[in-house]
């Protein structure tokens, strides 16, 4: 049983989450929103069952993968690093995220088919491939739209490829949430075993808070069954905010160690997020608010501290690389420097002070644009 102060605080917790919540995520299309907004393509791999909603998909656990193409538009009247959605239909493409297009691409094949006529038509790609992956309290279309404000906002390069799992899109589902992250975990290895037999030449792969869960299974499966051609073309894992036990962590990315897989940790000792799910759980510090860097220095980790960086929209301090206007320049700012950036802090042999400041150092022209 939780002590009285543990319930106390989980409780307020919870209350600043639903406080903060604002119209929820729904699927619009129209195909006029292409003439206003930055359209995004992105490609869909999902363990949803069909939403009986403007949802398309929802929290149902499906007995199979789902396959689509979607085309999003970004709103340009917005805040950086913010997903619009209206308080009331319809939406308007000068403010809010509508979808343009949705095309059903079948079954596995069908989606490596598409993908690879994609990366033929469109050579500046350079057969990169950048697989998302949602995390907790998450609706189809708030995944979808988030993975396209993303790229958009980071100036991705290559094929987005969006995975979507059955989260319950909902505060109280918690628990469902982590079975449901569990259930997931063989789609998303199912969809980067198909990936693997594209013509994609390098994946990185990435989560979000619990959907680093559904990642990391996935990938220790896959590192312990051998997958040789998935881990050919894998070039890095990127987890943000990851709500990962820190142990747990630790087993799946031994496998991924002995592969010579780099592992980037994007972390923050202010998210209020991550300390609820500390509580809920019984247990001490997410992996998304390490703060010994002990715990994972003899693993190929680079962990990039966000505490100082939480200058957007984000009331939990919990997804601050996608909301915060200085962490997205940053990340822009890596196309231009290169890799140098997060060599820089790889190199640093105390990987807890590869902080954002001292990822800055390597060049301060990152954040350039918020001095404009």
């Amino acid at each position: 049983m939780w002590g009285a102060e543990a319930r106390i605080a989980a409780g307020v917790a919870l209350g600043i989450m639903l406080a903060g919540c604002g119209p929820r995520g729904a699927l619009t299309i129209d195909p006029e929103a292409a003439g206003v907004g930055a359209v995004q393509p992105l490609y869909v791999a999902t363990a949803r069952g069909p939403g009986g909603d403007a949802n398309v998909w929802g929290s149902d656990r499906a007995g199979q993968l789902s396959f689509a193409r979607f085309a999003v538009s970004v709103p340009p009247e917005r805040s950086e690093g913010a997903v619009t959605f209206p308080d009331s239909l319809p939406p308007d493409p000068r403010t809010d995220f509508v979808t343009v297009s949705a095309q059903n691409l079948g079954d596995a094949a069908g989606f490596v088919r598409s993908v690879n006529a994609r990366l033929a038509a469109e050579p500046e790609t350079e057969g990169e491939v950048l697989v998302f992956t949602h995390g907790f309290n998450t609706n189809f279309s708030e995944g979808l739209y988030r993975n396209a404000q993303m790229r958009h906002d980071f100036g991705t390069p290559g094929l987005a490829v969006h995975y979507s799992w059955p989260s319950g899109g909902s505060v109280q589902s918690y628990a469902f949430d982590r079975e449901s992250a569990i259930f997931a975990r063989e789609g998303l290895q199912a969809t980067l075993e198909a990936l693997a037999r594209s013509n994609a030449r390098n994946i990185v792969v990435s989560a979000h808070s619990m959907g680093a869960m559904v990642l990391m299974e996935a990938l220790r499966s896959m590192a312990l069954a051998g997958s040789p051609q998935f881990f050919a073309k894998l070039e890095a894992v990127v987890l943000m905010a990851p709500d990962l036990d820190i142990d747990v962590f630790r087993g799946q990315a031994v496998p991924l160690a002995a592969r010579g897989v780099p592992i980037y940790v994007f972390y923050s000792s202010r998210d209020r997020a991550l300390r609820v799910s500390s509580i809920l759980r019984g247990s001490s510090q997410r992996l998304g608010s390490i703060n010994d860097a002990a715990l994972v220095a003899d693993l190929p980790v680079t962990l990039i501290d966000t505490s100082t960086h939480n200058d957007g929209e984000d009331a939990l301090g919990h997804f601050a690389v996608a909301t915060s206007p200085s962490m997205i320049a940053m990340i822009r700012g890596m196309d231009e420097l290169g890799d140098l950036i997060l060599d820089d802090a790889a190199n640093n042999p105390n990987a807890i002070e590869a902080t954002l400041n001292a990822v800055q150092g390597v060049g301060d022209s990152v954040l350039s644009p918020l001095a404009q």
